[in-house]
């Protein structure tokens, strides 16, 4: 991936962060971009001369645009967009307020559709090819009760890919969708920290008895960006151990892993 260069939306949060750290140990450059600026500065001032920090709200047309012309102008292209900015707002649908459910989708997946058009012409533009990769959920399949727009907002990622894999093909640009199942982020550890009972309850339906790493997602993003998955076009692979598979699953069939990751 040398010469390369990517924009990581959400690029400062625990599976966004992963992503950039692991662009850049391929060689790429990374436009660290977050509604968190100072995160964001604070991960590209470690990555160094290969990454940028850009404040971005993906909800904003104008804003969105802003941090493809900083990969433009500080490292003349953009050759990979990773969507990774997200919220989890919890409402039962009952009680959800339009502002949340609005700021739900607008942030999954109405700034994957801006990130998508704008990083995409530049892409065009270049002639050749490019990557696009959603970080979605397996909420997609399995929805999350009293999270009410999470789930669509996902299913509408996953839908998405396969809409501009038709389109972009033509320019070998790849679209495709990762769907991590339950991911230890430090968002996660924190919420497992002030209720413990949680996380044993959560891997009671985790074939593999443990979360997925964010370092494990960000390998399948590179993997989907290399070379190698050139042929990999409109797919929503889940990354999740098991879990949307585990429906009928019995607890004693589950081999809890607790211990074996220190949160």
């Amino acid at each position: 991936m040398k010469g390369k260069v990517a924009i990581v939306t959400g690029g400062a949060g625990g599976i966004g962060s992963s992503i950039c750290r692991s662009f850049v140990a391929e060689g790429a450059k990374v436009v660290v971009a977050d509604i968190d600026y100072e995160r964001s500065n604070f991960l590209a001032s470690e990555l160094g001369d290969d990454a940028i920090a850009v404040e971005v709200d993906v909800k904003d047309e104008k804003s969105v645009s802003s941090i493809v012309e900083s990969a433009v102008k500080s490292y003349g292209r953009v050759d990979y967009a990773i969507h990774s900015s997200g919220n989890n707002i919890k409402s039962p649908i009952l009680d959800m307020k339009m502002e949340l459910w609005r700021e739900a989708l607008d942030t999954h997946l109405t700034g994957a559709f801006l990130l998508c058009k704008l990083a995409g012409k530049q892409m065009v533009k270049q002639g050749e090819g490019g990557s696009v990769v959603f970080i979605s959920s397996v909420a997609a399949w399995a929805p999350v009760p009293e999270r009410g727009a999470y789930g669509p907002a996902k299913a509408g990622l996953n839908n998405l890919a396969g809409l501009l894999s038709l389109e972009w093909a033509q320019y070998d640009i790849n679209v495709n969708t990762v769907c991590p199942g339950m991911a230890l982020t430090p968002m996660t550890k924190m919420v497992y920290k002030r209720d413990p009972s949680l996380r044993a309850q959560r891997l009671k339906r985790m074939p593999a008895g443990r979360e997925v790493l964010p370092q494990e997602v960000a390998d399948l993003v590179l993997f989907l960006c290399s070379d190698k998955a050139s042929h990999i076009n409109g797919v929503s692979i889940p990354i999740d151990g098991g879990f949307v598979n585990a429906g009928f699953l019995p607890e004693e069939m589950v081999k809890l892993r607790i211990d074996d990751i220190q949160i």
